[in-house]
């Protein structure tokens, strides 16, 4: 019996000493392609067996409830020294935890077992959203991929209107897409896992926060309170865009009366600004009515309009009057002088003056400066009023008149001092006649 016991021992011993020294000779490690599998994946598995010496591998198993592939392999035979061995291996993912794997290499001077652990994890790639999204308007929304398995090329298609209609990412992306309302949103994620047969696919669905566009804004000014008919009047349009998606083809429209002028910007970026200058007749008297008219498209080309109304105030005068006309006799007819005035805010062209009459008579003048004058003078016979034509900056034509009255002209007969006044020469005839008349009667008597 004690010798039985004694022999039992010295195996053991024996067993723990070739261990020992299997140990020391080799060395062994495992990877596994996913690191980090899914339920139901496929994982390529690598055993790589390093020695210090030759030594000679008779088996390696592998023991786990993981089905694994081949679980043995024998009669590898001699690995030289600093040497390495690898041997392929798969197995297929359980559901979710930690799988212990252990490998018993045996040799000739005795067994090496090694433990390696495998992850199954059950968290799959995720989109995050962080970023608010605003309605009514173009969204450039980025996302990032919570990725815990490593995927790569990871497919996210979005499954509602959106551009790109699918990217593919390992970290994030990015797309454009315009909401009209307030909803979830889904994606379908896809990614295949190292295998061609670890396909996975889902649909994610994401509850984003939503707020409300900023929109577009328009101001609408003049220089001035008020014009005076016929001038011109500046209007200043500042668009601003405060949405957070850049607007294109901002056409600006002024409309008054039967008056229409546009201006078109190609396009506004997200928080900026264009001013425009639209000139348009003061063409009625008291409160004229200005619409300006904005529209404008966004990147899926869908239209928008905005619209303000200004009223203008307009004295019933002409921006160009005549004003001290004076009116003298000469040799030469009727001299008609006066002034000319621009009382308007804008400069005026091709002034011109005409007294009107049996035959016309003009006098050119020019241009007028706001807020002056200039002077005309005009030899006529018969004119009955004075008329002033003027273009404003529009290149509209206007015109004013004035009733004038010329005096009759007076005939008179032109004198010689070596000439016998006509009345002076009958008196002299009728006085030879007298003279001739007591002549003869004289005569007669003797």
């Amino acid at each position: 019996m004690k010798k039985i016991l004694i022999i039992s021992v010295i195996s053991v011993i024996l067993i723990v000493i070739q261990t020992a020294v299997a140990n020391a000779q080799l060395t062994a490690s495992v990877s596994f392609s996913p690191k980090s599998p899914l339920p139901g994946d496929h994982v390529r598995g690598t055993l790589t067996v390093e020695t210090s010496s030759s030594e000679t591998i008779s088996s390696i198993t592998f023991v786990s409830t993981l089905p694994i592939i081949p679980r043995e392999v024998s009669g590898i035979g001699k690995i030289p020294a600093g040497s390495t061995y690898s041997l392929p291996f798969t197995l297929t993912a359980q559901s979710p935890g930690i799988y212990t794997i252990k490998v018993y290499i045996t040799t000739i001077n005795g067994t090496l077992v090694k433990t390696f652990n495998l992850n199954v994890v059950s968290s799959k790639p995720e989109i995050v959203i962080a970023s608010p999204i605003t309605l009514g308007e173009v969204n450039k929304v980025h996302f990032t991929l919570y990725n815990p398995v490593d995927a790569m090329n990871i497919k996210v298609t979005p499954l509602f209107n959106a551009y790109p209609r699918s990217i593919v990412a390992d970290k994030g992306g990015t797309f454009i897409f315009y909401p009209k309302k307030a909803e979830p949103l889904r994606f379908r994620i896809e990614f295949y896992d190292s295998f061609p047969s670890n396909y996975h696919s889902y649909v994610q669905t994401i509850n984003p926060f939503y707020v409300r566009s900023k929109g577009v804004t328009i101001n609408v000014s003049t220089s001035h309170k008020s014009y005076n008919l016929c001038d011109v009047i500046p209007v200043s349009v500042e668009i601003s865009n405060l949405r957070n998606d850049t607007i294109y083809s901002v056409r600006v429209r002024l409309k008054t009366g039967n008056y229409e002028k546009s201006y078109v910007f190609p396009y506004i970026s997200s928080g900026k600004s264009k001013s425009v200058v639209i000139k348009c007749p003061a063409m009625e008297s008291g409160k004229q009515k200005v619409t300006i008219s904005i529209n404008f498209k966004d990147f899926f080309d869908n239209s928008y309009n905005i619209s303000k109304i200004v009223f203008v105030n307009v004295t019933p005068e002409k921006t160009v009057s005549i004003s001290d006309i004076s009116v003298e006799r000469s040799e030469n007819g009727a001299e008609i002088t006066g002034d000319i005035s621009n009382s308007g805010w804008s400069k005026v062209y091709s002034v011109s003056v005409t007294a009107v009459g049996k035959v016309n008579k003009s006098y050119f003048i020019g241009t007028i400066d706001p807020s002056d004058y200039d002077t005309f003078d005009i030899i006529t016979h018969n004119a009955t009023k004075v008329v002033v034509t003027w273009q404003n900056e529009l290149g509209e034509t206007f015109s004013a008149s004035k009733p004038i009255h010329v005096a009759r002209e007076t005939v008179k007969v032109p004198t010689n001092n070596n000439t016998i006044p006509v009345a002076v020469a009958g008196a002299l005839v009728v006085l030879v006649i007298v003279l001739i008349g007591v002549y003869n009667s004289l005569r007669r008597n003797k």
